[in-house]
């Protein structure tokens, strides 16, 4: 395992500790770890031809381009 160091604003940290607590995950790190696996499976997707659709209710939709 490589351990890394980050530098992030107070903002992006606080952010990533609400979202631990949402998800109830068990450190920062496995929030990070989570994000990256949807990151990538969105690039996957994404470079494969398909789209990433986000629906809200039953009526609206819209794509995600994934940077």
């Amino acid at each position: 395992m490589v351990r890394l160091n980050l530098a992030l604003s107070k903002e992006v940290r606080d952010r990533i500790e609400s979202i631990r607590d949402e998800t109830h995950a068990e450190s920062i790190a496995e929030v990070i770890r989570r994000a990256v696996a949807v990151y990538d499976l969105l690039i996957e997707e994404q470079q494969s031809g398909g789209e990433v659709l986000v629906r809200n209710g039953e009526s609206e939709s819209r794509v995600l381009l994934v940077p």
